[in-house]
């Protein structure tokens, strides 16, 4: 199943650099770069410090930001393109329907 990781029951996404972000709990994957993240931060009163904030980047260039149910956000230096390849993958490897809308889920 590759880069599949589940505990407790929750499916969980590799960002790179070691971090996974269960998949339940995010909103959008979008793509992004540092000056991006950081107005999106100053718009939404996130200090870099914050609970609500992890740079999951690392040292390395930020290609994307990973938006929670939660309002909090993350970032990887994986392109949001292959995140959202690796979550479609995975929720086909595990056989999760994923609905457009909720008329789908009649």
């Amino acid at each position: 199943m590759g880069n599949l990781l589940v505990a407790l029951g929750n499916l969980f996404l590799p960002l790179g650099n070691d971090n996974y972000v269960n998949m339940d709990k995010v909103k959008l994957i979008t793509a992004a770069n540092a000056e991006k993240v950081r107005m999106y931060r100053i718009e939404r009163n996130i200090d870099k410090n914050s609970v609500n904030f992890f740079n999951g980047s690392s040292d390395k260039e930020t290609r994307s930001m990973i938006l929670f149910c939660d309002g909090s956000i993350c970032t990887s230096s994986v392109s949001a393109k292959s995140l959202n390849e690796r979550a479609n993958k995975l929720a086909k490897e595990i056989k999760v329907v994923v609905a457009k809308s909720e008329d789908d889920l009649d």
